[in-house]
């Protein structure tokens, strides 16, 4: 949506009586749009440009052309347009006052109308055949769209029920590009301790989690953290996992280690305990940053449960304050790719140009959003990025069919 309505007020701008069409398999627009952030839509991030790009470190800097073309602040002031105003939250998180990610969606759509691009639904792309200067488009249904430009957009691989089945990645692939192994970003991690699935639904909050791979730490993420009938899930674990499903999908073994009380030092921590010096006084100490329920059922796995005001041997003291500061549970996978919030891999970044997000391979290609192998923490970065990409790759589409001296759409 992003990128036709880009197109079109370029080329309105610029006098071309041209127009921009949208192929839109569903029967509705921005159907995924319409569920992102639990239905609340976390469109952008109030920080900064250098932030934007550390948050998709290692190919951040690819983004900076993007993000100088539109950034959050422009999305803010187009939004407003169409009379949806904003809210920042906690960490700096944008969404709509409404809370409803559904009017979202609304008002780009009506910033379509507004600027005049046509919309085909139930309009399933087939195939794509460049040549002689224009693109012809073969749909499901049957029949043909002819054009000057394309902007591939069509999403990754995550919840194919909004019509995100990785139709994009084929269709490139086609013609001549190299996706990358697609892979699930952002989503919970799975463990086999018990005791863990007896505390389904606890939320912890400022835990940091790290992953390691025998002696390599992968990341290490700190935030809340959200106890699963699986394992551990919530924002901390979902940025950790864009680290820990590429170690899985090589079959490595990855241990995950909970710090629970990271504002403290081993040897502080060491030192509260040793000062309780029983599991009642544990108990207590524990709880005070700790869920309750969740401190006995760790008693339980420490072995001092119904121990009372008994003196513990220095041996076990230890043993408690190093499992606060490092509870390790191995992790045995991951949720599925359908299920994940976004998708890892894709367009290699070496095949796009980032000044105008054309295709390096094909002439009058253009490819935005979450098809390019860029992926960030939670908070709003991947849906600005996919904003911004679209935003340049519609402009520029519009530019390449405006040097056209042919007729026809784009």
């Amino acid at each position: 949506m992003m990128a036709a309505l880009s197109a079109a007020r370029y080329l309105k701008a610029s006098g071309h009586d041209r127009s921009v069409l949208i192929l839109e398999r569903n029967r509705v627009l921005g159907k995924k749009l319409a569920i992102t952030g639990k239905g609340r839509a976390n469109v952008t991030n109030a920080r900064s440009v250098g932030e934007f790009v550390q948050a998709f470190s290692p190919s951040g800097r690819f983004l900076y052309p993007a993000f100088d073309s539109f950034f959050s602040d422009d999305l803010v002031t187009l939004f407003a347009e169409a009379g949806l105003q904003l809210k920042t939250e906690r960490g700096g998180r944008v969404f709509p006052v409404t809370d409803k990610a559904q009017d979202v969606v609304q008002a780009l759509g009506l910033l379509l109308v507004r600027n005049g691009v046509d919309v085909r639904y139930s309009a399933r792309v087939r195939s794509m055949d460049s040549g002689s200067g224009d693109w012809k488009i073969g749909l499901e249904s049957g029949g043909f769209v002819r054009c000057l430009a394309v902007v591939v957009a069509t999403g990754g691989k995550s919840y194919p029920g909004t019509g995100s089945t990785g139709d994009g990645y084929e269709l490139l692939e086609r013609v001549g590009h190299h996706p990358s192994r697609l892979l699930p970003g952002l989503v919970s991690l799975h463990c086999p301790e018990k005791w863990l699935r007896e505390l389904a639904g606890t939320s912890l909050e400022g835990v940091a989690v790290e992953a390691w791979v025998g002696s390599q730490l992968l990341a290490r993420r700190q935030g809340e953290v959200m106890i699963t009938d699986r394992g551990i899930g919530g924002p901390a674990v979902l940025s950790l996992s864009l680290a820990v499903t590429p170690a899985l999908a090589e079959s490595k073994a990855v241990l995950l280690r909970m710090d629970l009380r990271p504002e403290k030092t081993l040897d502080q921590e060491l030192h509260d305990i040793e000062t309780c010096g029983n599991a009642d006084e544990i108990l207590v100490h524990v709880s005070r940053f700790l869920p309750k329920r969740m401190v006995l059922e760790l008693m339980r796995v420490w072995g001092i449960e119904g121990k009372g005001r008994m003196p513990l041997p220095k041996k076990t003291l230890t043993a408690v304050a190093g499992s606060i500061k490092g509870v390790e549970l191995k992790c045995t996978g991951a949720d599925p790719l359908a299920s994940a919030i976004i998708t890892q891999g894709g367009v290699a970044l070496r095949e796009v140009d980032p000044r105008s997000m054309g295709s390096r391979l094909v002439p009058g290609l253009f490819i935005a959003g979450e098809l390019l192998d860029l992926q960030a923490v939670t908070g709003g970065y991947n849906l600005q990025a996919a904003f911004s990409t679209g935003f340049l790759a519609g402009r520029c589409a519009a530019e390449y069919v405006a040097k056209s001296a042919n007729d026809s759409r784009l």
